[in-house]
């Protein structure tokens, strides 16, 4: 049995990902605008009706297109942790379904995982019984038990920010906003995805979405590279490596 996933956007501006094995279609996150969400739906021959929303935290960039989506499509489910749903109502009107850390979306399990952020904040585990992808975006630090959990996975979407040295010399950022982005509550690196990404290539994940990257402070090809450098440092030669954008989806990805 297949797990698919497609990231319909991701960075600053918006972030929405694909999952399914077919029979169950999950979208993490809503945060461009509907219209946007139900044409790439389309694309992939998915009913907008058929979705069920998971939401990993409150900031518009995540959840910015939900209120006009649940709208458009009433009966979709939206579902959160309890540490996020007032926050989720608060900013966008809609009440979400608490669900435990892990719970059953139709045919697909799914575990949350904590993260370190600004506001409470979650990764989502999804597998099929066989096969498993996770989506970690919005983190400033992976410790011990989250890099445990994605562990084996199949397929890891992780935040790649901002390169370091980029971000410290761009004029438009605070210092304030600086220290923000690069604390354990901010954002990930490149530096930190690609240690990251090889301590997870020694523990057999094979494929790798980099996510999140800054429009003004990081690049594809830099983020890529970095990671694909520590990988191969850590005697894993055979990892893919790609990067999500902002302005278009990804391929759809699959594993058997």
């Amino acid at each position: 049995m297949s797990l698919r996933i497609c990231s319909l956007a991701s960075g600053s501006k918006g972030n929405c990902c694909y999952i399914s094995d077919g029979n169950t279609h999950i979208l993490i996150d809503l945060g461009i605008s509907a219209t946007r969400v139900e044409k790439c739906l389309k694309v992939l021959g998915v009913d907008a009706d058929n979705v069920n929303v998971l939401v990993t935290h409150c900031h518009s960039d995540h959840i910015g297109g939900l209120k006009i989506f649940c709208k458009n499509h009433c009966g979709v489910p939206v579902l959160c942790q309890k540490e996020c749903t007032f926050a989720v109502k608060n900013a966008v009107g809609i009440i979400p379904q608490t669900a435990e850390r892990t719970y059953s979306v139709g045919t697909l399990c799914v575990s949350a995982l904590p993260v370190s952020h600004d506001v409470p904040c979650f990764g989502y585990i999804v597998s099929n019984g066989e096969k498993k992808v996770a989506v970690v975006t919005d983190v400033g630090a992976l410790d011990p038990p989250g890099l445990s959990a994605l562990s084996g996975c199949d397929i890891v979407m992780l935040e790649a920010n901002h390169d370091i040295d980029r971000l410290q010399a761009n004029p438009r950022y605070t210092a304030m906003l600086k220290a923000r982005i690069r604390s354990r509550h901010g954002h990930l690196s490149n530096a930190d995805c690609a240690a990251a990404c090889a301590y997870l290539a020694s523990n057999g994940v094979k494929n790798f979405i980099l996510a999140h990257l800054s429009e003004e402070n990081n690049t594809p090809e830099i983020a890529i590279g970095e990671v694909q450098s520590a990988i191969k440092d850590a005697g894993i030669f055979d990892a893919r490596v790609v990067a999500a954008g902002q302005n278009s989806m990804t391929g759809l990805f699959e594993v058997c």
